[in-house]
């Protein structure tokens, strides 16, 4: 087997070798990212599937479940898009290959955009779309009259768009500064043939200057990607969860006033019976009275779904926050530490690499957990999920006899707690 010539770069500040050992400990990779990461993913996969598939289904096309389906698809192709590498380089231990003949050219090629800018681009896209989530819940509760205009399946299927374009966007230079190149060389120690995976900087980013491009594109990542998403929702999810707890004082205090004047009324009723005085308002016109002030007070279907709802989100935009602001700090971190030469963080550069392998798992620990809070806590999620089981799996020959003797289709009978457009 002949060996390709050396790139002439290797001899310039144009390309470098790839040691991945040198920048991921494999000591400490091997567990997360070949068996933790992998079985995470793996139970993502099931459990936003299944996701899809419920909030796919006609009943539920609301302006909010139409986000909650694009974060779940986001979501999914976050640790989807990771997981080919993963399993290859430590789960099936495509790093002794690597050690001993180097990465084949086809891994060589594809890992920069498996291990970190498809990923990116798709968690990019899932954060914002969970800020728009918050600004789209906040107009429900704190700013209902702009409902009819600003949330609607239209406008929300427009932000996605438009959200998924920019998280591109943000990481599209990526795609242009670097590229990896794989040779075939003669090991003069060991006389073997081994392969060098080699990055190679484009004449783009040697126009721009290196330092002055890793300066910004950091940068923009560090604010974009991480620390203003985090802000915005940490500010919408406060807003939320004070709007809530008004509205709960609010009926409180309402209903604590309806018992207090219906005890009074009836004293009175029996004071005047006692002293032999007929009532003057007749006994059905006092019922109906009383029934309407009931209905007046008490909310209704709607509006305790909507706050029902609310609650649910809050839980699932505290999820995502629990595990993202640590993934953020650590990412910011990093960046810090490498664009201001912090020298003591410098020093002790092997701790902050196994941060940045715990701040990737905690990007997706928690996508597993959304289909147990739709479950516990949305009630027309668990009956499209108790009809499409029962319909489908449970009793399919059943549904089909009565399609066949019954030709006029029935509606699920279910409440929308958000306005269907």
């Amino acid at each position: 087997m002949e060996s390709d010539p050396l790139p002439e770069c290797l001899n310039t500040s144009q390309c470098r070798e790839i040691y991945i050992r040198a920048q991921v400990p494999l000591e400490f990779a091997l567990y997360l990212y070949g068996y933790v990461m992998p079985f995470i993913v793996a139970v993502t996969v099931a459990t936003n599937s299944f996701i899809v598939l419920v909030l796919s289904h006609r009943y539920l096309r609301t302006p909010t479940n139409v986000v909650l389906l694009a974060m779940a698809v986001t979501e999914l192709l976050t640790g989807l898009s990771c997981l080919p590498w993963l399993l290859y380089y430590y789960t099936f231990d495509g790093y002794k290959v690597d050690e001993e003949f180097g990465l084949p050219p086809f891994w060589c090629t594809m890992f920069p955009y498996m291990a970190s800018i498809l990923p990116s681009i798709f968690h990019t896209a899932a954060i914002w779309l969970t800020v728009f989530l918050a600004v789209q819940r906040y107009i429900y509760i704190c700013m209902p009259k702009l409902v009819r205009n600003y949330c609607t399946n239209r406008r929300s299927k427009q932000a996605i768009v438009i959200i998924c374009m920019i998280a591109v966007w943000i990481y599209a230079p990526e795609l242009f500064v670097t590229y990896n190149e794989s040779f075939t060389v003669i090991d003069t120690e060991n006389h073997a043939v081994r392969r060098i995976c080699v990055r190679v900087r484009t004449a783009f980013i040697q126009m721009v200057g290196s330092n002055i491009y890793y300066y910004i594109i950091y940068g923009l990542h560090t604010l974009l990607s991480h620390t203003v998403p985090c802000i915005l929702l940490v500010i919408f999810t406060w807003k939320l969860i004070a709007a809530i707890r008004e509205a709960d004082k609010r009926h409180a205090y309402l209903t604590s006033n309806s018992v207090t004047k219906k005890r009074y009324a009836m004293n009175a009723d029996v004071e005047s019976s006692d002293m032999g005085e007929s009532p003057s308002v007749p006994p059905s016109k006092s019922f109906k009275k009383a029934a309407r002030m009931r209905s007046s007070i008490n909310e209704s279907k709607r509006i305790q779904g909507l706050k029902q709802n609310t609650r649910m989100l809050i839980v699932v935009i505290l999820l995502f926050l629990v595990t993202e602001i640590p993934a953020a700090m650590i990412f910011s971190l990093h960046v810090s530490t490498v664009a201001l030469q912090i020298t003591y963080i410098q020093k002790h550069y092997h701790l902050l690499n196994k941060l940045l392998i715990i701040r990737n798992v905690l990007i997706v620990v928690s996508y597993p957990f959304r289909f147990a809070i739709y479950c516990g806590m949305s009630q027309q999620f668990r009956q499209v999920v108790r009809s499409m089981l029962t319909e489908k799996v449970i009793f399919p020959c059943e549904k089909k006899a009565r399609r066949i003797g019954r030709p006029t289709t029935t509606r699920m009978d279910t409440t929308q707690t958000d306005d269907r457009r």
